[in-house]
């Protein structure tokens, strides 16, 4: 067995905590039975995955018998879904398991989905059929497409190709449609909904004549979901689920702590029509949040702790893990931008003491450092190459080097050209490292004159243009 499958054998044997585990309700009486025959194929093994989310985890794995075929069984049906077959060259193909669960497929190991043939499974039947019809529209799209930007197209030609593109995409809509209305609670049917966008009324039109795109980006916000049945949890068996959530979350929305957790409080309303819906949901925001790059997030991710993890709602998570879910929300609010900068005390060059609210500024960029640090010294850099244009916004620079050698400290800021504030606990008599998070450097923040905290987790090479932005915002 190779790297990969091993690999896939670790993580569904080692779930991340986040992830739920699903109940095995299901609408089928019987268990499984996929019996599968594999033409010029030589393995002698093949693996059954299951998708969750935008992961996929084994399992089962079937042996070759004496038929020559591979077959998954069970006494108990598996949990509806969108699942792999895998060949041990890692080639696979999908399969849809929903009520019926008991068939037989046969493909030619050479070309998996086109030869795909289905026995005793109607649904699969209907899924290969909309594959391929969906790769014979993208070969044609794929070729008008190139003609339409080939240079030598005539006008008129293009406006031809325009029209068949929209034909084709009318062609596409009534396939899904017909599958749809063909059975509405079929699992096909919910993933082919789930994957389509709002329909929109026309947009209208403000005073000056042109369009109102705000007004339509609220409606295809507010409707973004509605081709969702939360009720329905089959669809986290599929990666359609985790993608609109992925979109959503990452590039409908603006970008701003605010606006991401009030849509996070209604979509996590929605999910609670299903219990794993909310908890995959709930898990997919938090994690969202905690890995985002935007700043500010962790205001979002300590929201969802306050307001669901510290209550009885969230019970499917050991007393252990959720404290230190608690206790790192507890960690991070004191930094939330908005909220002022805990003080803390540390020494000058000369052995003063020097306060972080004693020093008088417009801004304040605080950057904790070390002399070792090799993206210290980039960020030092930005910083020199930039001082002048911060002085200009009235803003000071207060360099907090977090090392225990003085003398490394003091011969490091000698050559500074520039009049910083620097500061040291030698002694580690303050606690700063641990109010502040420090645990990789460099870290910057940027406060206000009353020592609001206005950026955090910032780049060097982006602190001027932050506080001019941030400044022409404010009207100064």
């Amino acid at each position: 067995m190779n790297a990969k499958h091993k690999q896939m054998k670790r993580q569904y044997l080692l779930l991340s905590l986040f992830l739920v585990v699903l109940t095995m309700a299901t609408h089928a009486e019987q268990g499984h039975q996929i019996s599968i025959q594999i033409n010029n194929y030589d393995g002698t093994e093949t693996y059954l995955a299951y998708h969750f989310g935008n992961r996929q985890y084994l399992r089962d794995t079937a042996y070759v018998n004496t038929e020559n075929r591979f077959v998954f069984s069970g006494k108990e049906p598996l949990v509806a879904g969108m699942y792999l077959v895998v060949l041990d060259d890692d080639r696979n193909f999908e399969i849809i398991l929903d009520s019926n669960q008991v068939f037989e497929v046969e493909v030619d190991a050479n070309n998996l989905v086109g030869s795909a043939n289905f026995r005793n499974s109607p649904d699969n039947v209907l899924f290969y059929e909309y594959i391929h019809f969906l790769g014979e529209k993208g070969r044609q799209r794929s070729a008008l497409e190139q003609e339409f930007n080939h240079p030598g197209t005539s006008e008129a030609r293009q406006l031809a190709i325009r029209q068949e593109l929209a034909e084709m995409d009318d062609e596409v809509l009534n396939k899904q449609n017909e599958i749809i209305d063909s059975d509405p609670d079929a699992l096909l049917s919910r993933i082919i909904l789930a994957q389509r966008d709002p329909e929109l009324p026309e947009t209208p039109l403000l005073a000056d004549g042109s369009m109102d795109r705000e007004y339509m980006y609220q409606i295809y916000k507010k409707h973004f979901f509605d081709n969702i049945d939360f009720s329905d949890d089959r669809i986290l068996q599929t990666p359609v689920y985790h993608g609109r959530l992925r979109i959503y979350f990452n590039n409908v929305l603006i970008q701003h702590p605010d606006s991401i957790i009030a849509e996070a409080d209604r979509v996590l309303d929605k999910a609670r029509a299903n219990k794993e819906m909310f908890k995959y949901t709930l898990w997919f925001i938090t994690n969202n949040a905690e890995t985002s790059q935007s700043m500010g997030m962790d205001k979002v991710f300590v929201h969802l702790v306050e307001n669901y993890y510290m209550t009885d709602e969230v019970d499917w998570i050991e007393e252990e893990r959720r404290n230190r879910i608690i206790n790192r929300a507890k960690d991070l609010t004191p930094l939330l931008i908005g909220n002022i900068a805990p003080d803390f005390e540390i020494n000058d060059p000369e052995g003063n003491p020097i306060s972080l609210h004693g020093i008088e500024a417009d801004y304040l960029v605080l950057y904790f450092w070390d002399a070792e640090c090799a993206f210290c010294k980039q960020a030092t850099a930005s910083l020199q190459q930039s001082y002048e244009q911060l002085s200009g916004l009235g803003a000071k620079i207060f360099a907090v080097n977090i090392e225990n050698d003085k003398q490394k400290w003091l011969n490091n800021i000698a050559t500074y050209d520039q009049d910083w504030i620097h500061g040291n606990d030698i002694h580690k008599r303050s606690d700063f490292l641990d109010v502040y998070n420090i645990f990789a450097i460099p870290q910057i923040f940027i406060l206000d004159r009353d020592k609001k905290i206005v950026a955090k987790d910032i780049g060097a090479e982006h602190v001027f243009r932050f506080l001019n932005e941030h400044m022409r915002q404010k009207g100064n």
